[in-house]
């Protein structure tokens, strides 16, 4: 694989592709790719949505502990209210029998009695009374202390199950970017699939065989190199190629209508887009090809309109835009320029002049129509 630079993005070249076997499996390569990234992403949901059940989960259990904390804070504040109020009936208990107005009432009530059996009974019933407020306020001392305990489990129970939602919400939120990764590298890994699938398409409707190589044994088209023709239909030159290295025409003007489509004249892959490259403004595409290892470069000039983005692999005969007359021009049509191992502002941004000794005929290339 032979990686070149223009500027900062990187654009792969495949030169290791040669024959229709080898493209085969390039397109068998991406489509496995496909496939495997696929289901990775299907298995990678089916993670998340078992993750986000767990933390569903742990919310529910930490709400229904916050409500059992509170409903035992409610019965720890009712419970010592009712110890408070069986002190104070204790206390009245004992005041109403022992000491009321100035006298010992609880004596005169012992001993008030008709015999011994009486004042025993009338004795026990005073320190029956005393001591059931007593067992009742100590049943409630232990259903208080227990409800504490029950309190502090909860408060632990639920700390943890902070912890625990934490370190699932930061594996949903690990899974959800390896989703969104895989999922960006869909539309590329298609792309890809869909370029080759074509090339291998076409190189069989052309006669050529698993092991030919393309270009040579196969897809010659009118000469050795597999170009195609840019235009379709009519189509006449106003202006050819004579250029000397410093001045002349560096390419070749095709006139024709506005808006006919214009093709690209081999596999490649965009390396521009725009209109900010020529200095009268004319929209341009320009297209990195492969043959045998070399680059060859091909440069569409005064289109009205593209059909491409940046970094897209294209195929020979692909409409890539369409005939305009923007930038400097009289009139409607392509002007087709070609260069070798260089291309404009490719490698060496803005170094016109030395892209310029780079360029070639670009009938060296193309079929004469």
């Amino acid at each position: 694989m032979l990686i070149v630079l223009l500027g900062n993005i990187f654009i792969p070249v495949d030169a290791s592709a040669t024959t229709l076997r080898e493209y085969e499996e390039l397109l068998a390569k991406y489509e496995n790719e496909l496939n495997d990234t696929s289901n990775q992403i299907s298995m990678s949901k089916k993670e998340l949505e078992e993750i986000q059940a767990k933390i569903a989960d742990i919310e529910k259990q930490m709400k229904e502990a916050e409500d059992e904390i509170q409903r035992l804070e409610e019965e720890i504040k009712k419970n010592n209210e009712e110890i408070k109020k069986k002190k104070e009936e204790s206390k009245a208990l004992m005041e109403y029998y022992q000491i009321s107005n100035g006298e010992n009432i609880y004596l005169e009530y012992a001993f008030g009695a008709s015999d011994i059996t009486d004042m025993v009974y009338r004795m026990s019933i005073v320190e029956q009374l005393t001591e059931y407020n007593n067992r009742v306020m100590k049943e409630l001392k232990d259903l208080i202390k227990k409800n504490q305990e029950s309190q502090k489990e909860l408060t632990k129970k639920k700390e943890d199950l902070k912890v625990l939602q934490s370190e699932l919400n930061e594996q949903a939120r690990k899974v959800k970017g390896n989703i969104s990764t895989m999922e960006g590298t869909i539309p590329n890994l298609k792309e890809n699939v869909s370029v080759y699938r074509d090339q291998v398409d076409y190189y069989k409707r052309n006669g050529c065989e698993p092991d030919d190589e393309i270009g040579v044994d196969c897809v010659r088209g009118n000469n050795a190199y597999g170009f195609v023709f840019p235009l379709s239909g009519s189509y006449w030159t106003s202006t050819g190629y004579y250029w000397n290295g410093s001045s002349g025409h560096k390419g070749l003007d095709f006139a024709q209508g506005c808006g006919n489509p214009v093709k690209a004249v081999a596999n490649g892959r965009v390396y521009y887009v725009g209109n900010t490259k020529d200095i009268y403004g004319a929209n341009m595409i320009l297209i990195v090809h492969n043959y045998q290892g070399r680059l060859v470069f091909s440069q569409y000039t005064h289109l009205s309109g593209y059909n491409v983005y940046t970094n897209q692999q294209v195929t020979a005969g692909q409409v890539i835009g369409y005939v305009g007359t923007t930038g400097w021009s009289s009139g409607c049509h392509l002007h087709l320029e070609m260069s070798v191992d260089m291309g404009w502002d490719y490698n060496w941004p803005g170094n016109y002049w030395t892209y310029v000794h780079y360029i070639v005929n670009p009938y060296n290339y193309i079929p004469r129509g």
